[in-house]
């Protein structure tokens, strides 16, 4: 979520949370999976931001309107609007743009040019300081409004030479998969919604709880292989015969134990110092800068979704020195373990699960 490089990302990653108002624009020829998607990141992210912040205040709402602007009745649970709109005075409006169904180019075109209202309103929309986000097929809009000229951004490869032919003032060679170009985000295709959103929404919203939500949502294979069910596996490939690999596998199954060179050369059936010469070469790190990394991410797992103390998170971790630990997690997250559990915990305070204070709440005995 946070290569320094991508345009999508933050300057200010630890930036507060910014007031943010999403409508996703209803069409007639939409493609309503990108729309529903969205609706999950939207929910997931306020989901998140209640769990951290339970006493503050919602700075994340939405609506799914139609071209005309009115909001569309709820036909399925789990569509309707958020239950408050946010108007704070430095809040952002963001419109969500989705991919549009079409055979060919043409009738892609066709669509766009005939639906003069869903333009028009783009078009006010972008004029009163808001934000575009803009899926696949569906940047079509902005390139009819010259919203995307001069930008160098990518476009779906099925209408990319239509469209560079169409709009010759947007550089539409890019390769990217996302990108931002003045107000307006696009991604190139319908699969990438769940990460364009959650990078739209850390651009726009809250870095932090665009993180945290991108844990949920999106394929975390070092916190699958976390997972002690997966990590009693013996897993079969064609590299299982590769000392790094047998050493990488032993590591990962013995995070939590004390670092022995010799043990994990003797996994990986070589000696100490093929090990390390091979091991740099494969991964760029020693062993032991790798197990620290592991146990650095089973550490930011524990913190998001336990309660459980410091010391014992750095036992769980392979370290009895919880004082060390708290340094190995600072040098590595640039952050301390209390900062992070608070930034990005995943779970309610503890006041918010006591059993004693739920029945407190619905009046009944202790």
């Amino acid at each position: 979520m946070r290569a320094p490089a991508d345009p999508l990302v933050p300057d200010t990653p630890t930036a507060p949370a910014r007031p943010l108002h999403v409508r996703l624009l209803w069409l007639p020829n939409a493609m309503p999976g990108t729309l529903f998607t969205t609706l999950d990141v939207l929910r997931t992210v306020a989901g998140v931001a209640s769990l951290q912040r339970p006493d503050a205040a919602p700075t994340l709402s939405w609506q799914l309107c139609g071209a005309n602007g009115r909001t569309l009745p709820a036909g399925l649970p789990g569509l309707e609007a958020s239950t408050r709109r946010i108007r704070a005075a430095d809040s952002r409006s963001l419109l969500v743009i989705p991919a549009l169904l079409a055979s060919n180019a043409h009738q892609l075109g066709d669509i766009v040019r005939r639906d003069t209202a869903a333009l028009r309103m783009v078009e006010r929309h972008v004029a009163a300081g808001g934000w575009l986000a803009a899926c696949s097929s569906g940047m079509l809009l902005p390139l009819q409004l010259g919203l995307l000229d001069g930008a160098r951004t990518g476009a779906p490869w099925m209408y990319q030479s239509w469209m560079t032919h169409q709009f010759p003032r947007a550089d539409l060679g890019g390769d990217q998969a996302m990108s931002v170009h003045g107000q307006v985000f696009s991604c190139v295709a319908p699969a990438l919604q769940v990460e364009f959103v959650l990078r739209v929404l850390g651009h726009l919203h809250d870095p932090d709880l665009a993180q945290a939500a991108a844990q949920l949502m999106l394929y975390q294979p070092e916190r699958q292989r976390s997972v002690p069910a997966l990590v009693s596996q013996r897993w079969l490939s064609r590299t299982a015969d590769s000392p790094v690999y047998r050493a990488v596998q032993w590591l990962q199954e013995h995070v939590a134990e004390p670092y022995q060179l010799a043990a994990v050369a003797r996994a990986a059936a070589v000696s100490e110092r093929t090990l390390l010469r091979h091991f740099r070469q494969v991964t760029g790190m020693t062993p032991l800068d790798y197990l620290h990394t592991r146990r650095v991410e089973r550490a930011r797992m524990l913190l998001e979704v336990t309660l459980h103390g410091t010391q014992a998170i750095a036992e769980a971790c392979g370290y009895s020195d919880a004082a060390a630990f708290r340094r190995l997690f600072q040098r590595i997250t640039g952050m301390s373990m209390s900062d992070y559990r608070a930034r990005f915990t995943l779970r309610a305070r503890r006041r918010y699960w006591r059993m004693e204070d739920a029945a407190a709440r619905r009046g009944m005995p202790g």
